[in-house]
């Protein structure tokens, strides 16, 4: 599959449908041409285009997730919103899933349908006063549909009986479960429970820093590397083994193409990412492209 043509074809949408000198996005009018007038003046390119989309999500690949501080109490730009994330990412945690806005859930319907891209329910751990509630809101939703999953991060360690709640109010619902932290905080019996553990390396400044982290997940916390997601912020740089040093993004997929190879990376904060001269996003696609490189024809 040609997945230099997906890329580039997500770099003619988007230049098709920037209004220069635009600076406020936040407005409904303006994402409902964006989004459906494509679709209606290019139904075909764009059924093709979203066909091979999803068809790559599906194939075997190294996976970009992403965490999104959705629904902000105050939205200052369209980088705030779940549409303008580059299509290519697998898995999207909202952040904020208990207040989702109208524009929240239209994009997702969007993103889920269209381009098959997992959006996930995050529930802090660290919280314990609200923890019973959150896992109640969330595996309602999942359970309802409205989400493909839930993601559980937490800095400290999560005892069995949480987890134990969690899984038998999602029943039998097939759903994706992911663990922001690294295996040893969850009980050794949990642990295969969830599809996914993603590694926080954004403290990283080389390789070795990373090697240590994966290290620590796949001996102590006796994770399969293709189990690891290694997380990363925008803005900073990591320098690989033959002191080559690239920004955060690029830089951890490239420590994930080399570390197993491992199941691929994760963006925080991923809209500090958002502005580029060029295009929106540039490091993330960047990153996406170097973690699963087009083929050469």
């Amino acid at each position: 599959m040609n997945y230099k043509s997906i890329f580039n074809l997500c770099l003619a949408i988007f230049l098709v449908f920037v209004p220069i000198g635009c600076d406020d996005w936040t407005e409904l009018e303006i994402h409902d041409s964006q989004i459906n007038g494509f679709k209606e003046q290019n139904p075909e390119q764009y059924a093709a285009y979203t066909q091979k989309l999803r068809a790559y999500k599906a194939s075997k690949h190294a996976l970009v997730y992403a965490r999104l501080d959705n629904a902000p109490e105050v939205s200052s730009s369209e980088k705030d919103f779940l549409r303008s994330l580059p299509d290519s990412i697998d898995i999207v945690t909202m952040r904020n899933a208990n207040r989702l806005s109208d524009y929240d859930r239209e994009d997702m319907k969007l993103v889920r349908a269209d381009y098959g891209t997992r959006v996930l329910y995050y529930i802090d751990a660290s919280a314990k006063e609200e923890l019973n509630n959150s896992i109640s809101a969330a595996t309602d939703a999942v359970r309802k549909g409205i989400f493909d999953g839930i993601t559980l991060g937490s800095s400290s360690s999560v005892d069995a009986s949480t987890i134990k709640n969690m899984t038998d109010a999602l029943g039998q619902t097939d759903c994706l479960l992911v663990f922001e932290g690294t295996p040893s905080m969850l009980p050794e019996s949990s642990r295969s429970l969830f599809d996914y553990f993603v590694l926080d390396i954004s403290s990283a400044a080389d390789e070795y820093d990373v090697e240590v982290v994966v290290r620590l997940a796949t001996d102590h916390g006796k994770t399969a590397a293709d189990r690891l997601l290694l997380a990363v912020v925008p803005g900073a740089t990591l320098t690989d083994y033959n002191g080559v040093t690239r920004n955060s993004i690029t830089g951890a997929a490239s420590s994930a193409l080399t570390m197993g190879p491992l199941g691929g990376i994760a963006i925080f904060n991923i809209s500090a990412d958002y502005y580029d001269a060029d295009i929106i996003y540039k490091q993330t696609r960047g990153g996406i492209q170097f973690l699963n490189p087009a083929p050469v024809h």
